[in-house]
C-alpha cells in the first residue's frame, strides 16, 4: 500500500501556519500519542520507525514532513487504527485531551541528562534567538512576495464559471451514503530545500490540473469542488496555498485516487488539463506588463528559502548540543512500548 505524505503546517505570508488538528479528525481519534522534547530526542525517527513498522505490516500511513526541515517528520498518522503520533513542541503545541483514557504523553526530553546541558544554557538561548530572528526575515519576505502576486494579478476568477467548473468535476465522482469531510493540510511548503511540492509526487489515478496564469488562482473553484465532494459523502484532502494558506491550492481524494489541482503550464507538461475556459477575466495587456513582477516574486523567494536554510543550520547547531546527552537505550525501549500498543512488534 502506498504511503501518502504531505506537510500539516507551512512557513506562509502569514507567518507559520498550522493545520495540525486535521493531521486525524478527532472523530476518528482512538489513540494519540504527543511527542515532547527538544531538539535531538529523537521525535522525528521514533516516528518514522513506526510508520516503517506499520508499512510492513500492510497498513496506510501518512507521513507529515516538517517544513522548516522536509527530512524530518511532525508527525505519522495510521487511519486504519485511529492512531497518530505528533510532535507536540512549538510552534505547533498540542497536548493530550483524553490523558491515559486515549491520549499519551511521550516526554522524550525526560532521558537527557540535564546536567550535563546546564553548561550550554547561554550558547542554547543564542542560538534560539538566532533562529527565529531568520523565520522572521523570512515571513517578511515571503509577505512581499504575496504582495508582488497581488500587485501583478491580471484579471479576476469567474465565481459563476467555477461553480459550473467544480460541478461538472464533482459530477465524474462517486456518489457515497453519509457525511463527507474536508481535511485541510499543505502538499507543498517553503523549506530550507527550496519550494518542496509533495503534491506533484502523489501517485493518482486521475489528476486533473487547471492551468492559472501569473498572479491569479483558482482558489474558488477549489472551495467548490472541496465542497461538493464532501456533499457527495467523500472525504476531501483540501491542500492550502504555501504562500496564501486561506486559499486551496488542491483538492485531493485519496481514497479513490483522484486529484483536481492547480497549476502553470508548461510547453512541455502533459496529462489531463480542466478547460477552463472562462474561467478567468483577464484585463487587456495586463500579461505583458508581469515581466518584473515574476522576477520580483522569484528573488523574494529565494530570499525567504534561504532565511529557512540558515535557520536550518542554526538549529542543526543547536541540536548537536542536545544528542550527546541523550540516553537513547530509553529511547528505544520507549519505541518499543509504542510498537506494542500498537500491535506492531
Amino acid at each position: 500500500m502506498q504511503a501518502i505524505h504531505y506537510f500539516p503546517g507551512g512557513n506562509t505570508a502569514e507567518g507559520f501556519c498550522s493545520h495540525f488538528g486535521d493531521i486525524l479528525p478527532a472523530p476518528m481519534r482512538r489513540r494519540m500519542f504527543y511527542l515532547k522534547g527538544g531538539p535531538g530526542v529523537g521525535k522525528s525517527t521514533l516516528m518514522r520507525r513506526v510508520g516503517e513498522a506499520a508499512e510492513k505490516a500492510g497498513l496506510e500511513v501518512e507521513y507529515f514532513h516538517c517544513s522548516s526541515d522536509p527530512d524530518s517528520l511532525d508527525a505519522v498518522c495510521l487511519p486504519q487504527k485511529g492512531a497518530a503520533l505528533m510532535d507536540g513542541t512549538a510552534p505547533h503545541v498540542y497536548d493530550p485531551v483524553a490523558p491515559g483514557a486515549r491520549d499519551t504523553l511521550v516526554g522524550l526530553g525526560d532521558f537527557l541528562d540535564e546536567a550535563a546541558l546546564r553548561p550550554c544554557v547561554d550558547e542554547i538561548l543564542r542560538l534560539q534567538a538566532a533562529i527565529s530572528g531568520r523565520f522572521r526575515r523570512c515571513y517578511c519576505y515571503l509577505g512581499g512576495a504575496r504582495n508582488v502576486l497581488e500587485a501583478a494579478r491580471p484579471g479576476r476568477e469567474d465565481p459563476r464559471r467555477a461553480h459550473e467548473l467544480a460541478a461538472e468535476w464533482a459530477d465524474t465522482l462517486p456518489l457515497r451514503g453519509g457525511k463527507g469531510s474536508i481535511r485541510r493540510l499543505f502538499g507543498s511548503a517553503y523549506t530550507p530545500k527550496g519550494h518542496v511540492d509533495l503534491a506533484a509526487r502523489m501517485e493518482l489515478k486521475r489528476r486533473v490540473t487547471v492551468d492559472c496564469p501569473f498572479g491569479l488562482d483558482a482558489g474558488m473553484l477549489m472551495a467548490e469542488a472541496a465542497r461538493q465532494a464532501a456533499a457527495r459523502g467523500l472525504h476531501a484532502v483540501a491542500l492550502m496555498d504555501p504562500l496564501c494558506p486561506k486559499r486551496i491550492s488542491h483538492v485531493i481524494l485519496p481514497a479513490h485516487g483522484v486529484g483536481l489541482l492547480s497549476g502553470r503550464r508548461g510547453p512541455a507538461d502533459r496529462g489531463e488539463w480542466l478547460d477552463a475556459d472562462g474561467l478567468f477575466e483577464l484585463e487587456e495587456g495586463a500579461e505583458k506588463e508581469q515581466s518584473f513582477d515574476r522576477n520580483a516574486y522569484e528573488l523574494l523567494i529565494q530570499r525567504a528559502t534561504e532565511q529557512l536554510s540558515a535557520a536550518k543550520k542554526l538549529h542543526d547547531e543547536l541540536e548537536s548540543h542536545y544528542v550527546g546527552h541523550m540516553d537513547f537505550l530509553k529511547w528505544q525501549t520507549m519505541l518499543d512500548r509504542i510498537l506494542r500498543e500498537l500491535e506492531l512488534a
